[in-house]
């Protein structure tokens, strides 16, 4: 097992409601490939009193680990809860009493994924790795054990988490007591992959610091138009229209050009390719057997979902070893509705995690 910087806790040494910190692993962190070579830090966020049951909650390929309140790394309830901050976590509107995320009733904890690493190969060598997601779950495991939560939890995984979840389910049986899997399947589909293929051919393109950053512009705009749908883009944007003789757009800012050319360059301000790529190699790599996921899965799919299908992710509800619901959940956002639909999944979320005060709920599981 991995040194860390810190001690498994004690109850006399619980953290504080809101704590944002990092581990340093300076041992031998084993994955599936071998052993790491080099040192490693894994920042993690927790929100609660890791005496209350522990619920981890992973997020999309570009997520962090601050999923409620802001990221100030502060214990004063009241400032956590302040909504008007643009410094929300990504899931903040779930948070609150008689909410599905109550840190007086659960602790939540998350991490960021680790996008690339140096292991040792047989020869004694360091090769560069991208990690799967079967490896963030070894890092989240390491990451458990070294906070001192050894009884089984409970995980919502969305997207790339979802990923990360099933894997975790998959190699680590006695850990987890029930997963809850939004957005994501077993393996990729063609078409997904070949989405990424186009993205990592784009990079390849790019020569210099500018053309790189542009690259990782244009492989981010692609990723949007698969998250979101036509229904959401028509209600969004103007028919774009040309002004001749000179080709200019006439309301340019009004158009979906604008929208992706701006999200295209926010990303590639603070992401490097090679991040992005790896995490992209990483979707790629990922495959769960099914059968060998035992512990108790709730599924939450999206019919028009571009990325994941509604269809495979009810297969892989079927076919899992343990018990299994599978929830419809309606929403024009694809792909993104874990990211928007803040009300329906509160309910549905507050349903499968027993906390709901309803008799019946709208989401009958198939």
């Amino acid at each position: 097992m991995a040194v860390a910087t810190n001690k498994t806790m004690s109850d006399s040494q619980l953290p504080a409601e809101v704590v944002h910190d990092s581990i340093a692993v300076r041992g031998k962190l084993a994955l599936a490939v071998g052993p790491v070579a080099s040192p490693l830090d894994i920042e993690y966020s927790i929100y609660g009193n890791l005496a209350c049951p522990v619920i981890v909650v992973l997020g999309g390929i570009t997520a962090d680990r601050y999923v409620l309140g802001t990221k100030e790394n502060n214990t004063n309830k009241a400032t956590v809860k302040d909504k008007s901050s643009e410094q929300l976590g990504w899931w903040s509107q779930l948070e609150g009493a008689n909410r599905a995320l109550d840190t007086d009733e659960h602790c939540i904890v998350s991490f960021n994924y680790i996008s690339r690493v140096a292991i040792k190969s047989s020869a004694g060598n360091k090769l560069g790795y991208n990690l799967t997601p079967s490896d963030q779950a070894v890092v989240l495991k390491h990451l458990l054990d070294v906070l001192g939560i050894h009884k089984p939890i409970k995980i919502i995984g969305s997207s790339y988490g979802g990923m990360v979840g099933l894997s975790f389910a998959e190699q680590f049986k006695a850990n987890i007591e029930q997963f809850t899997c939004i957005s994501a399947s077993d393996r990729s589909t063609h078409t997904a992959r070949a989405i990424r293929s186009i993205q990592k051919g784009i990079f390849e393109l790019a020569d210099n610091s500018i053309q790189k950053h542009q690259a990782l512009s244009l492989a981010r705009q692609l990723s949007i138009l698969f998250y979101r749908t036509d229904e959401v883009f028509d209600t969004q944007f103007i028919d774009p229209a040309t002004q001749t003789p000179l080709g200019k757009v006439i309301n340019y800012d009004q158009t979906i050009y604008s929208y992706l050319n701006h999200q295209g360059q926010k990303f590639a301000n603070k992401t490097s390719i090679g991040n992005y790529e790896a995490l992209l190699d990483s979707i790629d790599a990922h495959n769960v057997s099914p059968k060998e996921i035992l512990c108790d899965c709730s599924f939450i799919a999206v019919p028009n979902d571009r990325l994941v299908s509604y269809e495979s992710m009810r297969r892989l509800a079927q076919n899992i070893k343990g018990k299994s619901e599978f929830y419809r959940l309606e929403s024009i956002y694809g792909h993104d509705a874990f990211l928007k639909e803040f009300d329906q999944l509160n309910k549905l979320l507050k349903k499968i995690l027993g906390e709901s005060d309803e008799s019946s709920t709208s989401y009958a599981s198939c």
